[in-house]
C-alpha cells in the first residue's frame, strides 16, 4: 500500500499557469496526477480548512479508487515548529498503527518552509521512513519531462540529521529531568506503547519501592533498572547487577549474601556477596525466574528483614538495598508451575510491562540510527541507511527485540561495502529470524487467513519431519497428530495416493 501525507496550501488545488488567464494543477493534484498512491493523508491548519476541501474533492472526482483523509492540524501559528512536530508525530503514530506495512511519500511543496522543513528533518531522521516528492511549477519544467522529483537523502551533499530521544511533554513533576536522563543512559524512543510504562518507572523510581520488571528478553529490562536507579535518591550509591540464569544452584546463596572463608570447598577467601555490594544503592536480579525456589525463600526474607547472612557466617547484619528484579516468563503460569513463589511476586508488587519491539514500531528507525551513531562514532565512520533500508528493518518482526536490531545494525555497518547502508547490506540472523517461529502474523489489508494457516501448516510438517529424518511417527509425536494423520496429510499435499 502506497500512502502519501500532504500539507495543502494556497497552490491548492490550483495555481496560476505561465499563459496569463490559465491555471494549472496545484501540488497536491500534480503528484497525484503522476504517482499512483492507495491513501492521501491531507494535513490541514484552520487557515486552509476551505482548501481542503476543495483539494479533497477534486481528488476523489479524478482518482475515485483513492480514499482520502483530512489530519487537522489546528494551530494558529502555521511557523511553530514545536507544535508542527508534536501534531505531525501524533498523525503519523496513529496512521502507521492503522496500516504497518504501508510505504510512505510526502509531498513538500505545499504549506509554509517551516512545514516542508518539518516533514524533511523527520524524515531525512529516519522517524517517518518516507521518500520526499517535489513538484516544480510548468514554467520551469521542459516539454515532455515529469513535474515530481524525488529527493534523496543518500545523496552524501545532504547532512545526517539524528533522531530525537524520548519525547514527553514537560510539566511539574520534572519530566524535563526525565528526557534529560534518557539522553545520558541512551534511551531511545517514543511510541505511546514504550513512553507510557517508561514514565511509570521514573514515577517509582521517586518513592524508593521494589519493582518487577516483565518483557520479553531484549526488550530493554536492564535499561529500565538503570532509570529507575538513576533518577532515585539512591544514584549516587551502587547499581549492582546479577543475571540469576548464569548462576549454578549451588553457589546462589553465597553469590546473593557472600560467604567466609573455608564456609565450604573453594571458598579460599571471604567474598562480601551482591547485597553487601549494593549496600545503600540498587540490587537488579535479571531473569528472577530462574532462581532456585529455595533461594526465593531465603530473598524474600532478606528484602523484608533488610538481614542477611553469609555462608558459614555466624551472625546477620544490616543492609539497605533496593530491589529491582526481571523476567521474561509468564508470571501467573510460573506460579502455578511452582517455579515462582506467590509471596515473593506479592512482594515485588510494583509491575511494569516493557513492549516488544513489534508492537513500537514506529521506535525502530530512531533506534537503528542511534546504534549506527554509537558505530560510527567508535569506528570513525560515517555510515548511513537509505529509506529503503529503513523500511526493510521496521518490516523485521525482532523476535530479538532491541538487543537483536543492535546486532543486526552492528553487523550490517561492519560488512557494509560502501558508505550507504542497503537493504541487501543488512545482516538478519538466520537463527533469530527463521520464518516458522517469527511472531503472529498481523491482519491487514490483502492478508489471507486460510492461505497463512496452510502455509503455516506445511511448514510445520515439513520441520517435524526433517527433525526427525523423515520418520512420520516420530515426527507425528512432535505434532500433537496421529501417525495416520500425519501420512494422509502429506499424501493429501503431494497429489500421492499410494
Amino acid at each position: 500500500m502506497k500512502i502519501l501525507l500532504t500539507f495543502t496550501g494556497f497552490h491548492d488545488p490550483f495555481s496560476e499557469g505561465p499563459i496569463a488567464g490559465e491555471r494549472e494543477t496545484g501540488p497536491v493534484l500534480t503528484v497525484n496526477a503522476e504517482r499512483h498512491f492507495d491513501r492521501v493523508y491531507l494535513f490541514s491548519t484552520p487557515s486552509t480548512a476551505q482548501v481542503t476541501a476543495q483539494v479533497q474533492e477534486e481528488l476523489l472526482n479524478r482518482h475515485a479508487d483513492r480514499k482520502v483523509e483530512t489530519c487537522d492540524v489546528p494551530l494558529k501559528d502555521p511557523t511553530n515548529y514545536l507544535g508542527l512536530f508534536k501534531q505531525l508525530r501524533t498523525h503519523f503514530k496513529r496512521i502507521n498503527n492503522e496500516n504497518p506495512e504501508a510505504e510512505y511519500f510526502i509531498c513538500v511543496s505545499s504549506g509554509t518552509p517551516h512545514m516542508h522543513a518539518s516533514w524533511l528533518m523527520l524524515a531525512a531522521s529516519g522517524e517517518i521512513p518516507a521518500k520526499i516528492l517535489q513538484t516544480r511549477a510548468l514554467k520551469f519544467v521542459p516539454q515532455g519531462q515529469t513535474r515530481v522529483t524525488e529527493i534523496d537523502f543518500t545523496n552524501p551533499a545532504f547532512p545526517q540529521i539524528k533522531p530525537f530521544g524520548p519525547l514527553v511533554e514537560e510539566d511539574e513533576d520534572g519530566i524535563s529531568d526525565f528526557q534529560t536522563l534518557c539522553v545520558e543512559l541512551g534511551i531511545v524512543g517514543d511510541h505511546e506503547a514504550f513512553t507510557k510504562p517508561l514514565k511509570t518507572a521514573y514515577t517509582l523510581s521517586q518513592y524508593d519501592s521494589d519493582v518487577l520488571l516483565l518483557g520479553e528478553t531484549g526488550a530493554g529490562k536492564e535499561v529500565f533498572a538503570q532509570l529507575i536507579h538513576h533518577a532515585g535518591s539512591r544514584r549516587k550509591k551502587a547499581f549492582k547487577a546479577l543475571n540469576c540464569a548464569a548462576i549454578p544452584e549451588a553457589l546462589f546463596e553465597s553469590e546473593l549474601f557472600g560467604h567466609v572463608r573455608g564456609a565450604f570447598t573453594g571458598a579460599v577467601a571471604e567474598r562480601r556477596g551482591a547485597f553487601k555490594e549494593a549496600d545503600g544503592g540498587t540490587l537488579f536480579l535479571d531473569e528472577l525466574g530462574e532462581m532456585p525456589v529455595s533461594c526465593q525463600a531465603k530473598l524474600l526474607r532478606a528484602i523484608q528483614s533488610k538481614r542477611v547472612q553469609g555462608v558459614g557466617a555466624s551472625q546477620d547484619s544490616a543492609v539497605d538495598v533496593r530491589i529491582i528484579a526481571a523476567t521474561n516468563v509468564d508470571v501467573k503460569a510460573a506460579i502455578q508451575e511452582k517455579k515462582l513463589r506467590k509471596d515473593l511476586c506479592y512482594r515485588l508488587s510494583n509491575t511494569i510491562s516493557i513492549p516488544a519491539l513489534r508492537n513500537r514500531k514506529t521506535d525502530i528507525p530512531k533506534l537503528a540510527m542511534f546504534f549506527l551513531d554509537k558505530w560510527n562514532a567508535k569506528h570513525a565512520q560515517q555510515r548511513r541507511f537509505t529509506q529503503e533500508a529503513i523500511v526493510a528493518l521496521m518490516k523485521h518482526s525482532w523476535p530479538g527485540n532491541v538487543r537483536e536490531l543492535e546486532g543486526v545494525v552492528t553487523g550490517s555497518a561492519q560488512l557494509c561495502p560502501g558508505k550507504m547502508v542497503r537493504p541487501e547490506d543488512l545482516r538478519f540472523s538466520d537463527i533469530l529470524s527463521g520464518d516458522i517461529f517469527d511472531p503472529m502474523a498481523e491482519p491487514q489489508e490483502g492478508f489471507d487467513l486460510k492461505q497463512f494457516l496452510d502455509q503455516t501448516r506445511d511448514r510445520l510438517v515439513k520441520r517435524a519431519m526433517e527433525k526427525t529424518g523423515g520418520n512420520r511417527s516420530k515426527a507425528a509425536k512432535l505434532l500433537g497428530l496421529t501417525p495416520q494423520a500425519v501420512s494422509q496429510y502429506l499424501k493429501t499435499r503431494s497429489g500421492n495416493e499410494d
